[in-house]
């Protein structure tokens, strides 16, 4: 007897879909609980779905044991509030690969609707709404800590302010906050933080830590403009970790649980209205993360991935690339919005080595985010999106920063004659995400 696995569970029963008695008038949807089981569920009353079509189902229900909650099929009877189940956001357009055959043969794919219960992950299938009026978010991300994430967003930030920008940096990095470490000193960070609000946020109570959550960097006082920062934790903090075991909860609401993506936008909303700053940069914590995930596809307007050209790294983008092509409608959304930094490049060998990365994120993007253009495509025609392999301005071109020894242990705040980097120093490492940056939201990059 072949054992199912999570994998295989999917599949047998988006195969089951295609069988031609079910009804083309009457679509059937999966819904996977939090183990992995499945459910197929159909959106109209038992007694209108064809005996025939309704044996089918529950043969391939059947026959997915363990990954089976049971053999009865799901209607609207079958639900309290219908509306609710079948009216959910969290309904995503799937496809799911059949696999091969004996032959290896592809059994080519098939398109499901899927309503995926997850206890995590659930925000990374949630992209942002075209929302206008604010200003450009710009993400920070990497796979991994120690590639220079936070200290680039703290040169982007000056860079940023030095041009005249006004600046507000908001520390989603909970479970290792440190951006206020760099950019501010102890007596300089706000009464509260990021973690401040979402407890108290939880308990109806938000809106009252918002006068005390930013504070100005000195980093930004030898500059045109201005650097303000909403650090993770707040000042002389002593419940960190009792905060930090409830931050990621639920809250309830009129409309329903609010989950953290929705959460943490309400917050920057919140703090863009106070701010008024003319961008907006947030230090993403690193790894496949709810808060990376609430960061990158719910609040975004450009996200930098972070990547050193290790197997590692290229491997963990696949994986967020992989699961991101099942979904198309995510992936339209979210792929314009992304942008490679090559980071800690080295300068030995540096020309054979940016060549190879962006041979790398090249694939990375062309095998799971753009568009597959069939040989005999007209491409003057048809509305693909593919950029070539050399297109700089295409999301997997490389932004270079360079690795140099001095700023592994960087502070940002001490002048050149106090073991500070000069703005020359800054410039030759940092210069062309700072450059890359400035148009990107529409600045003077001159």
């Amino acid at each position: 007897m072949t054992t199912i696995r999570f994998h295989d569970a999917l599949r047998r029963a988006a195969l089951a879909l295609r069988d031609p008695r079910l009804p083309a008038d009457k679509p059937v949807r999966i819904i996977r609980d939090i183990y992995g089981r499945l459910r197929f569920a159909v959106d109209c009353a038992a007694a209108e779905f064809p005996t025939e079509a309704r044996q089918v189902l529950e043969a391939a229900q059947s026959s997915l044991s363990p990954y089976a909650t049971g053999d009865d099929l799901l209607f609207r009877e079958s639900f309290s509030f219908p509306e609710r189940v079948f009216g959910s956001t969290d309904w995503h357009r799937t496809i799911v690969s059949l696999g091969a055959n004996e032959d290896d043969e592809s059994l080519g794919e098939v398109e499901v609707w899927l309503l995926d219960r997850q206890v995590t992950g659930q925000d990374w299938l949630k992209p942002a709404e075209e929302a206008k009026g604010h200003p450009h978010r710009l993400v920070f991300f990497g796979l991994k800590g120690g590639v220079g994430r936070s200290t680039a967003l703290c040169m982007a930030a000056w860079g940023l302010a030095r041009a005249g920008k006004r600046v507000l940096l908001v520390d989603f990095d909970l479970e290792s906050p440190g951006l206020s470490g760099l950019v501010l000193p102890p007596e300089k960070v706000a009464a509260f933080g990021v973690m401040d609000w979402l407890v108290e946020d939880a308990v109806g109570q938000g809106d009252s830590v918002l006068p005390e959550m930013v504070s100005a960097s000195p980093l930004g006082e030898s500059t045109q403009g201005a650097i303000r920062v909403a650090a993770a934790m707040g000042q002389q903090e002593i419940d960190y970790l009792a905060k930090l075991a409830r931050a990621y909860a639920d809250v309830p609401s009129p409309q329903g649980p609010q989950r953290l993506g929705e959460r943490l936008r309400r917050m920057v909303q919140a703090l863009e209205a106070r701010e008024n700053p003319d961008v907006v940069l947030i230090d993403s914590r690193a790894g496949l993360h709810d808060l990376a995930a609430a960061a990158i596809t719910g609040l975004a307007d450009t996200a930098l991935l972070f990547a050193t050209d290790s197997a590692q790294t290229w491997q963990g983008y696949e994986q967020l690339f992989a699961h991101w092509q099942r979904r198309p409608e995510v992936v339209r959304h979210v792929r314009e919005r992304l942008a490679i930094v090559r980071a800690l490049t080295p300068k030995s060998d540096r020309e054979a080595g940016v060549k190879r990365s962006q041979r790398r994120a090249y694939a990375l993007f062309a095998e799971n985010l753009y568009d597959a253009i069939p040989p005999d495509a007209d491409e003057s025609e048809a509305n693909y999106f593919h950029p070539i392999e050399t297109d700089q301005a295409a999301p997997h071109f490389p932004i270079l920063v360079d690795w140099d020894e001095r700023f592994q242990e960087f502070d940002p705040n001490l002048r050149p004659e106090q073991g500070g980097a000069t703005d020359a120093q800054v410039e030759a490492t940092f210069g062309a995400l700072i450059q890359w940056v400035l148009l990107r939201i529409g600045g003077d990059a001159s």
